[in-house]
């Protein structure tokens, strides 16, 4: 059955990249997914989210802006984090244990499915997560 556009719930926010933004993001995130009916799913997008939003402080920089958006279709969550930096993510390949590099690995491990889109300008890095994930 298609989606219809009332059945879409859509939430975005700009930022500008901060250690004290991450946290901001991740309790409003919570918050949208909350109300939004999708309680189960705000561990895990807050931990994504978290490493979506680390990688834009320290690969784009401090003060940089981004895009935080949701997006909801009945049955899939997908949260999106857009930047300016052409400068695509590659995962590392390393230990677990080390204290960087393991992000995108999470995120591929924790997520349904996960990418990466070019934008003119910079990128949009992505993951989806379903209903009682």
């Amino acid at each position: 059955m298609p989606v219809m556009a009332e059945d879409v719930r859509h939430y975005c926010v700009q930022l500008s990249a901060s250690a004290r933004g991450v946290g901001r993001a991740r309790r409003t995130t919570g918050k949208v997914l909350h109300d939004w009916g999708l309680a189960e799913l705000v561990d895990v997008a807050e931990v994504l989210l978290t490493e979506l939003l680390t990688n834009v402080l320290v690969h784009v920089g401090p003060g940089a802006w981004h895009a935080l958006t949701l997006l909801h279709d009945g049955d899939v969550l997908r949260v999106e984090v857009r930047d300016p930096s052409p400068r695509m993510p590659v995962p590392r390949v390393g230990d677990w244990d080390a204290e960087s590099g393991r992000g995108l690995r999470m995120i591929e491990c924790m997520s349904h499915a996960w990418g990466v889109d070019r934008l003119p300008p910079g990128k949009v890095v992505w993951f989806t997560l379903p209903d009682g994930a």
